[in-house]
């Protein structure tokens, strides 16, 4: 039976590798023809372009379709040994069909450790220097508007902005608190912040302080006021896109910064530090639907089994897209909006193998 093991495993392996290596081929002439006029406006030169961004875009584009791709690359080679018999004849030889699903579940193991190492490290370092060469070479516009930013300065003092840009380290709405008690005693609200990177302090404009003792509350009004704060804009430099350049120790560590500044928007990179690993899962449970789906000698043969993968891909899609949706608008916990996709497909899987031809 070792001979038949590796004999699937090899042609898993081969297929995937083939797939992986057309398709991410595809991937890479769809987006040189999509960024052909900015790479010959920008001063890089194509060996930048080619060892600095391609390179690195390569291993983003196959971690990210990864599953995917297993997906076919099973139902592409279990579709011609059911059309040639093979399977039939290692069944009626007193190989079990489940016997059978040892060698893909293996197959599947090889490549969802790689995936795992890749999601976890090596992504996103490459993303690093991926997306510094964008953001040198290929962003016109280098200003970022971040919204309702909150963060907490001390254990009783908060600072929010309902708007901050990182062009001309502007905040707009500004509130700062003073909480003791579960009391409130100083609040200080301005239309607009400016940090003076030269006298590292802020200039507040157009403020209302409110100060609360002994049951009585004093107003002061004012035009421009320079403070001192625990905080500078460096803390708020983040761009949207920085999640997928952490390392999954950088995330966690990120997460728990955050966190600890008393930042409630966090969401997007709990489930990113979700997807990372639950993306492995995804690869082995996609692999045993390909597997039963096409093990079955069917008429239409390998076409049909075809489709039916990019069916199946696009069901996985629009379930993670609902899920993750409603994680990010409707509360959802991270871990349940990635995984909800896996649970649905498991049972997917579960009715796959029972309909499945042994």
């Amino acid at each position: 039976m070792k001979k038949i093991d590796l004999y699937i495993i090899k042609k898993f392996l081969g297929t995937f590798f083939f797939i992986l290596m057309l398709l991410v081929m595809i991937a890479v002439v769809i987006d040189l023809s999509e960024k052909i006029d900015n790479f010959i406006k920008s001063e890089a030169s194509w060996g930048m372009i080619f060892s600095q961004y391609y390179l690195n875009f390569i291993p983003h584009i196959s971690a990210l379709l990864g599953p995917f791709f297993v997906l076919v690359a099973v139902v592409f080679f279990t579709s011609q040994l059911a059309a040639r018999s093979e399977i039939i004849a290692m069944t009626s030889g007193g190989v079990s069909f489940y016997r059978l699903m040892l060698p893909y579940f293996v197959g599947a193991s090889i490549l969802g450790g790689i995936l795992f190492y890749s999601n976890h490290y090596l992504v996103p370092n490459a993303n690093k220097n991926r997306l510094a060469f964008e953001w040198e070479y290929l962003t016109s516009w280098k200003n970022y508007w971040l919204k309702n930013v909150h963060r907490k300065l001390d254990e009783h003092t908060y600072l929010y902005f309902s708007r901050f840009t990182t062009e001309t380290n502007t905040g707009l709405k500004m509130s700062l608190e003073h909480i003791e008690n579960n009391q409130l005693t100083y609040k200080l609200n301005s239309d607009k912040a400016i940090w003076i990177d030269s006298l590292q302090s802020w200039r507040i404009q157009t403020y209302t302080i409110r100060t609360f003792e002994n049951g009585e509350e004093k107003i002061i009004f004012g035009n421009t006021m320079d403070t001192v704060l625990n905080f500078s804009p460096k803390n708020l430099d983040v761009k949207v896109s920085s999640k997928d350049e952490m390392t999954t120790p950088e995330l966690k560590a990120y997460i728990q910064t955050l966190r600890d500044a008393g930042q409630n928007n966090i969401v997007y990179y709990s489930l990113e530090l979700h997807r990372r690993t639950a993306s492995v899962f995804s690869l082995i449970i996609l692999t045993i639907i390909g597997y039963s789906l096409a093990s079955r000698k069917v008429r239409g043969g390998l076409g049909l089994h075809i489709v039916t993968a990019i069916v199946l891909a696009g069901l996985y899609e629009l379930t993670a897209k609902f899920s993750t949706t409603y994680t990010t608008n409707a509360g959802l916990d991270a871990f349940w909006g990635i995984w909800i996709p896996n649970f649905v497909f498991i049972v997917i899987g579960i009715i796959f193998v029972r309909l499945a031809q042994k």
